[in-house]
Formats: structure tokens, sequence, C-alpha cells
């Protein structure tokens, strides 16, 4: 998949304020958790990666490097689903 184009999160997505996904393209429905719900909300608005562990860290009140993991844990498993 490295030479899958970026999709646009913002046109081809849906998610809601309580974590309810409903991926366009494909017609998947999936569930995230509020820390699934932080970064896709920040992708889905343009945010770069350090924008988005800066999201987590006040979010959640936790450290840059648990939000950096949380984040990279986070695009693992949304790109193995085809998510991003």
């Amino acid at each position: 998949m490295a030479n899958k184009t970026q999709r646009n999160l913002k046109d081809e997505i849906t998610l809601t304020p309580n974590g309810f996904l409903f991926d366009h393209v494909t017609g998947l429905t999936y569930t995230v958790n509020e820390t699934g719900n932080v970064i896709l909300r920040t992708l889905m608005d343009g945010k770069s990666a350090v924008d988005t562990i800066k999201a987590l860290t006040e979010e959640f009140d936790i450290s840059e490097s648990t939000a950096r993991k949380d984040l990279e844990e986070f695009l693992e498993q949304v790109r193995s689903f085809g998510v991003v």
C-alpha cells in the first residue's frame, strides 16, 4: 500500500462525537475510542502529527512520549483497516 494515494479524510469518512466512524468509500463502519476520536478529528482538520500529539497531551494530560506512542499505534491499526 506504499503507492496508495493519501485519502481525503474529510470527504471520505464521517466521524461522530461519540466515536462512530463511517467510511464512505468502503461502506464499512468502525468505533473508535476517545483517543482515536481526537486523532482522527485533528487529522481531518489537516493538522500535522506534531499538532495531533499536542492535542492529545492537552486533552488527556499525558506526556508527549505517551501521546506519540498512542498516535503511532492508532495509525498503524487504522492503516491495517485501510481507513487512512
